[in-house]
């Protein structure tokens, strides 16, 4: 209910002939039940009195994290895109990555570039969206820059983490190219490479302490059946943390040469466009267009696909040979 809590109050004093006026005003508030966890550790609701905040306070804390930029691109084509943030905790859990990866000169559709954008909705502490921040869209250029290059040297290794590694550590990407074929102008071809880099990369971060796990496991561990001590691994935790937190992602990735636009999601973040549309009296309007499929147990198409994927396992698991 939005209510002010108290009016405003005027009012005068004279004092030795003089007057002094007194003005005080309350700023307004309301209320909205929430979940608390009492002494006793249960859980309860109670309400919560939320002040409003004022406009110039809203704008201030919205452009706080701001940042715009711009991109020229072959054909002096400028791009300008813009991100912001505002955390609803502390630390933030969310994340976002803008990546500029140019093609190759011998690329048949060049000049162009690819321009990724990626938010991603961190669950549980940041440690995995600040991990796919820095790692996810050098994942999916390397399985676009696969498209042209399926014998390339990156294409048997133990995963993408591997070969992004490499790319993180030597701070710029490798130029996706077209030498051979131009699989990597085929939307079809394109998409299914996005969707391998978000499956390998997702594998990668599930594996990863597993395997050091595994690799520091001795014959007397081994015998006992003993977990060892890995609290002074230099790695352990590192890969523990991205493994058990979690993240939603969202990308769109912009082909200039060949004017297309991808939309990966995975988890309940949305990304919408926003078409501007003139209108016969000048004024126009702006039309907004949903490019994403939530994520959700609240969307009826979602708990379809789930539970079309679960019984297709279930009977494969059914028909599979012990």
């Amino acid at each position: 209910m939005l209510r002010r809590a108290w009016k405003p109050l005027a009012a005068t004093a004279t004092v030795g002939g003089a007057a002094y006026w007194f003005y005080s005003y309350y700023q307004p508030t309301f209320k909205i039940p929430v979940r608390s966890t009492g002494p006793d550790g249960r859980r309860t609701m109670t309400t919560r009195t939320i002040p409003i905040l004022s406009l110039a306070t809203i704008e201030e804390r919205i452009n706080k994290n701001a940042t715009s930029s711009s991109h020229t691109s072959p054909g002096e084509i400028d791009w300008n895109y813009s991100t912001s943030s505002l955390a609803s905790n502390d630390p933030i859990e969310d994340a976002n990555a803008t990546q500029i990866v140019r093609r190759d000169d011998s690329d048949p559709s060049a000049p162009g570039d690819y321009l990724f954008f990626a938010v991603m909705d961190g669950h549980s502490g940041p440690h995995t969206s600040r991990l796919l921040s820095k790692v996810l869209t050098k994942a999916v250029a390397l399985e676009i820059s696969r498209l042209s290059n399926p014998t390339d040297e990156t294409k048997g290794t133990p995963g993408a983490l591997a070969s992004v590694s490499r790319l993180i550590m030597g701070g710029t990407h490798k130029p996706i190219s077209s030498t051979r074929t131009t699989k990597n102008t085929d939307p079809k071809y394109v998409s299914n490479a996005i969707v391998e880099a978000f499956e390998r990369l997702d594998t990668e971060l599930i594996n990863a302490p597993l395997r050091i796990l595994a690799n520091s496991l001795d014959e007397e561990s081994k015998k006992d059946k003993t977990i060892p001590d890995l609290s002074h691994h230099p790695l352990a935790l590192t890969s523990m943390h991205p493994a058990v937190s979690g993240s939603c992602a969202l990308m769109a990735i912009f082909d200039t040469a060949n004017r297309d636009l991808y939309i990966a999601c995975t988890g309940d973040s949305r990304a919408v466009a926003g078409v501007w549309e003139p209108s016969e009296d000048g004024k126009g309007q702006w039309r907004i267009e949903v490019l994403s499929e939530d994520q959700t147990g609240r969307n009826p198409n979602e708990v379809e696909r789930y539970a079309s994927n679960f019984t297709l396992s279930f009977n494969h698991n059914i028909r599979s040979p012990m």
